[in-house]
């Protein structure tokens, strides 16, 4: 018993300490919580507790329903560059799984590679003051439908593994298409009491409730979600995922609860999630030249598989410096390359050393390019109020 308190005790100290040194070092939390559950797990507790696993799935869950939540579907149709976000995502992935093909790699591990992620985005370009600019927008766009475009193609790899090319897994789509039919009728459902009801809303939503009735209810729906996609035979996160980002659609204006939402995801739930994904990681596997050379080759790859932007920089209406540093940006996403190399495991297409180097992949990216990220971002900032200063005076 006293084992167990005091594994407890260390995985929820981990949690609370390492957000303050990670802001200290300028390194994302999420990179160094697998760090710290990579040192927890192979120095000083030597198994897995079956608790740990289960508070490891909760925070996947819940951090997919987050990354669904972030996506605003009418936000991305007014912007009017909708189709050139989507094409930046539709060259990677039609691109570099065959790129890996052609040197002699697996299929999936390109996928993974040329998965896109906001998570690292967002905070990036908040620090950097650029959350707001029009390249911080457009950044904003690739990453959000890039997000999408990589659960759907998980979740389409993921039938085809079940079902092979039958129209079983045509069903299984369709299955899953109509449970969150389902759960889209549903919230709009809830939706219509809220309208009738606003000063219940109002309650839940923006003032202090004491029984957190919505983050209940919201826990619930994220991981119904996840209970709709294991019934139609798809993973539980995809399911999260599109749960996530039907509430968000249905209810747009979410106010102080959205803060209650990633309060409870980002301060509890899903730092679980990324120590477990550090504790996978075999240490001993790093004393191999091979493996670190084939993370520093996949870490080169994922700046590769992102360099659409530069390409597509005259219909996004960047300069090539801003679509250069959108390139670099979106060359770190820890947590789809960690969702794609977990569900690759489970499918059987990666073996446990090439998780191991995807999650070295993964600390590298996130770690390396947000740092070159940043006084590329300082310069365009610096450009931008040069030119309005001048437009001013003019």
């Amino acid at each position: 018993m006293g084992t167990q308190q005091t594994s407890m005790f260390l995985v929820i100290l981990g949690a609370a300490v390492i957000p303050f040194v990670a802001r200290r070092i300028r390194v994302p939390s999420a990179a160094l919580e697998i760090v710290y559950g990579a040192v927890l797990f192979n120095f000083f507790l030597r198994s897995h507790p079956e608790w740990f696993e289960v508070l490891k799935e909760i925070g996947f869950i819940y951090l997919m329903f987050i990354a669904g939540m972030e996506l605003d579907l009418t936000w991305l149709r007014r912007s009017g560059k909708s189709f050139w976000y989507v094409m930046v995502s539709v060259f990677s992935f039609a691109l570099t799984p065959l790129l890996f093909v052609a040197i002699g790699q697996p299929f999936f591990l390109g996928v993974a590679v040329a998965m896109i992620s906001a998570g690292i985005a967002i905070p990036v370009l908040k620090e950097t003051e650029l959350i707001k600019t029009p390249l911080g927008r457009d950044v904003m766009g690739v990453a959000l439908t890039g997000e999408l475009l990589s659960i759907l193609v998980l979740t389409l790899i993921d039938a085809y593994h079940h079902y092979g090319p039958t129209w079983q897994a045509g069903l299984a789509l369709l299955k899953l298409g109509l449970l969150f039919g389902l759960a889209l009728l549903v919230l709009k459902i809830l939706y219509l009491v809220a309208w009738w009801h606003p000063e219940r809303v109002e309650k839940v939503m923006e003032s202090e409730d004491p029984v957190e009735e919505g983050i209940r209810v919201v826990v619930t729906v994220a991981f119904a979600g996840g209970i709709l996609a294991a019934l139609a035979g798809a993973e539980a996160i995809l399911g999260s995922f599109l749960v996530g980002m039907i509430f968000s659609h249905v209810f747009k204006s979410k106010g102080r609860f959205e803060e209650k939402i990633n309060a409870l995801g980002f301060g509890f739930l899903i730092p679980f999630f990324f120590m477990g994904v550090g504790a996978q990681l075999d240490l001993n596997l790093l004393k191999s030249p091979a493996l670190l050379g084939s993370a520093v080759f996949l870490t080169l790859m994922v700046l590769v598989s992102n360099i659409y932007p530069v390409v597509l920089a005259r219909p996004l209406k960047l300069s090539l410096l801003e679509a250069a540093s959108m390139s670099v940006l979106l060359s770190a996403p820890l947590s789809m390359i960690v969702v794609a190399g977990t569900l690759g495991e489970k499918m059987g297409l990666l073996s446990g050393e090439t998780i191991s180097t995807l999650i070295l992949t993964a600390l590298l990216a996130s770690i390396i390019y947000p740092s070159m990220f940043r006084p590329l971002g300082r310069r365009i900032a610096a450009m931008a109020e040069a030119a309005e200063a001048a437009k001013s005076g003019s």
